[in-house]
C-alpha cells in the first residue's frame, strides 16, 4: 500500500512534530506520530452530552458463531492470513483471527447494501484483542522516533473535497519505540496527493482482554469520534462543520467497509489479534445485539 502520510501538518494542527522513521522497506513514510487501546488513564471526558446507546437497528451485526471455523462470513471477502476460529471469543464460541504478519492486510471486507444504507452516518462497534507482548519499532540510526501504523477499521470511498478514491481509517493506531501508542483517524488518497490525521497522544496499551471499539462517522457535519470503552478518546475525535471537508474528508456514502489488522511498517513476527461482535447502526450500539447468556470472555 502506497502511504505517505504527514501528520505533523500545520493543516490539522496536531501536535505531532516528532520525526517518524522513513523506513526503507515501507511503503508508508510519515512524519508525525498518528493512534492505539485501552486508555492507562481515563481520557478527558467530552463537555458534549455523551450519545446513549438504545434499542436501535442493527444495519450489520456479525458474531461468526454460524461461520465454519477456518472460513471467513458469507457475503465478505478476505485479504491475507484471517479467519473465523473457536480458541477465543467475546460472545459465543467464536471470533475473527488476524494471523501475525511482518506487515500487510489481514482483513475481511464487506460491500453491498448493508454497507450503502449507512450513507454518510453511521455508528460502529466491534470488541478487540491483541497478544502480548507487541512488536515495537526500531530506530533507524540518525532518526529519534519510529512507528508502526496499523488500522482495524477501513472504508473506502469518493472524497467530497476532491472527488478522488480515498481509503478512510476509521479505527487505527500507531505504535512507538517503548510500546505505548496513540489513537488515529485518518485518510489516504489513492492518488497522488499527501496523506493525513488527527490523532491522540502516545498515552495507550494494547490489551489482551476484550476491548470495545466504538466510532461515529458524520458526513454533514464532518465529525468522527472515537470511543475505547465507552469512554472517548476526546484528542482523536473532530467536528469540522458543514462543508469543511479539508483535514476530514468524511464521505457521503461508503462504497466497502473492511475489518482485520493491516501495519504498513514491518513488525518482526507480527501482531496476532482477534475481533468480535461487529455491528453497524444509525444510533450507538453500545453492547446491543450480545446475547448475555452466550458471551463468554475468553
Amino acid at each position: 500500500m502506497k502511504t505517505s502520510i504527514y501528520l505533523g501538518s500545520a493543516l490539522l494542527g496536531l501536535s505531532l512534530a516528532l520525526s517518524l522513521a522513513n523506513a526503507a522497506d515501507s511503503k508508508d513514510k510519515r512524519k508525525g506520530p498518528p493512534p492505539l487501546l485501552p486508555p492507562r488513564s481515563a481520557p478527558a471526558a467530552t463537555k458534549e452530552k455523551e450519545p446513549e446507546s438504545g434499542a436501535s437497528k442493527l444495519l450489520l451485526s456479525v458474531d461468526f458463531e454460524s461461520t465454519p471455523v477456518g472460513e471467513i462470513p458469507e457475503g465478505f471477502t478476505k485479504t491475507g492470513a484471517v479467519s473465523v476460529t473457536d480458541e477465543t471469543a467475546h460472545s459465543g464460541k467464536k471470533s475473527l483471527k488476524m494471523e501475525p504478519a511482518e506487515k500487510g492486510a489481514r482483513k475481511i471486507t464487506k460491500q453491498g447494501p448493508e454497507i450503502a444504507a449507512l450513507g454518510g452516518q453511521h455508528w460502529g462497534r466491534l470488541y478487540l484483542k491483541v497478544k502480548l507482548p507487541i512488536p515495537v519499532p526500531t530506530i533507524p540510526e540518525g532518526k529519534k522516533f519510529a512507528v508502526i501504523h496499523s488500522t482495524m477499521v477501513e472504508g473506502t470511498a469518493s472524497s467530497p473535497l476532491f472527488s478522488d478514491p480515498i481509503l478512510v481509517r476509521l479505527f487505527g493506531t500507531c505504535t512507538g519505540p517503548k510500546g505505548t501508542s496513540q489513537y488515529l483517524y485518518n485518510v489516504q488518497p489513492k492518488k497522488e496527493r499527501p496523506e493525513f490525521g488527527k490523532g491522540s497522544k502516545y498515552d495507550y496499551n494494547f490489551s489482551d482482554e476484550w476491548t470495545l471499539v466504538e466510532w461515529f462517522v458524520d458526513h454533514a457535519t464532518q465529525t468522527y469520534r472515537l470511543y475505547i470503552n465507552g469512554a472517548e478518546i476526546a484528542d482523536a475525535s473532530f467536528s469540522k462543520g458543514a462543508g469543511e471537508f479539508a483535514g476530514a474528508e468524511i464521505p457521503a456514502v461508503f462504497e466497502s467497509l473492511s475489518f482485520g489488522w493491516n501495519n504498513y511498517q514491518a513488525a518482526g513476527a507480527g501482531f496476532t489479534a482477534w475481533i468480535d461482535d461487529i455491528a453497524l447502526s444509525k444510533e450507538r450500539i453500545g453492547a446491543q445485539g450480545i446475547a448475555t447468556n452466550t458471551t463468554a470472555q475468553r
